[in-house]
């Protein structure tokens, strides 16, 4: 698809409302990389994902680099994106785990916690200094469940006793079946064995992950907590553009990965993208169009 065919003439107070935006949220795969695994590893730029990055610092903008991978500390998907040409400083970059340790930390202060998955959430939880339980050692108060390699059945045990003799809370960093990143799609391990939790419990896990409302109020609070004054940018509308209008803010949809054009015009109202792009790209030179014409009022 060419740029023209994918892109739709842009509004102009969306645009500017774009502009003049002091948060953002940008999401990584499929929208400032293409891989085809979570958290850009692997990957390379997307066309403009360098500029757009620079485009904020120029311009002085918070920002906040948010994927649903959770496997990794988010300090690990930070420095591979530094690696291959993105200026993400580490606490610029926001996973699923860190969206759902700040989640924890807030509503269940003191739980004890039973994480399944793998080293990126126990990182994310020791750094809200949230107390780590293990198997065997007396039922968790919180059981998360995120990406991991390997689940082992003492884990998948102590979940399920937890929950079902203790009335744990559950939670869940991302429910989509599927990832995508631009390049061919795997299946969402952390989705699978929440799944398997769920099974056996007859509980359903709250998701924190990207589209949630506990993401969306992780993401205000670090952005500074009024809605319409972000803007989201990601590739699934499903996803990025309705934790935008979740949260109040501008939706920004890039034709560069998880929506084709094909599914647009069936798309509820809540993912509908009030921006739709090529890629973010073509979102950069939007904006320096509006630069240029000194219609930016910072």
């Amino acid at each position: 698809m060419t740029q023209t065919m994918m892109s739709r003439p842009a509004s102009r107070d969306a645009l500017r409302a774009a502009v003049e935006a002091h948060g953002w949220v940008l999401d990584v795969d499929g929208c400032l990389v293409r891989t085809a695994t979570a958290g850009g590893t692997g990957g390379e730029p997307m066309r403009g994902a360098v500029e757009l990055l620079r485009w904020l610092r120029r311009h002085g903008r918070d920002f906040v680099v948010c994927t649903n991978a959770s496997q990794r500390p988010a300090r690990d998907y930070a420095k591979h994106l530094r690696e291959i040409g993105l200026d993400v400083a580490d606490h610029e970059l926001m996973t699923a785990a860190t969206a759902a340790a700040g989640y924890i930390a807030a509503h269940h202060p003191g739980a004890r916690v039973l994480t399944v998955g793998g080293p990126g959430l126990e990182d994310a939880l020791r750094e809200r200094q949230l107390e780590l339980a293990r198997p065997g050692e007396g039922l968790a108060d919180v059981v998360v469940v995120g990406a991991a390699d390997l689940y082992t059945t003492a884990v998948l045990n102590a979940a399920c006793l937890a929950i079902a003799d203790n009335d744990a809370a559950f939670y869940l960093t991302v429910d989509a079946p599927w990832f995508y990143g631009g390049l061919q799609r795997s299946v969402c391990a952390s989705s699978a064995i929440a799944a398997a939790i769920a099974s056996p419990t007859g509980r359903e896990a709250v998701v924190c992950g990207k589209p949630s409302p506990a993401i969306g109020e992780v993401l205000r609070e670090r952005l500074g907590g009024d809605g319409g004054r972000i803007v989201v940018v990601g590739d699934v509308a499903t996803i990025e553009v309705r934790l935008a209008h979740q949260m109040g803010a501008l939706g920004v949809l890039v034709m560069s990965g998880g929506t084709s054009p094909e599914e647009l015009s069936g798309l509820q109202p809540m993912d509908r993208p009030d921006l739709q792009v090529a890629d973010v790209g073509a979102l950069v030179d939007l904006m320096e169009a509006v630069d240029a014409r000194g219609d930016d009022n910072d």
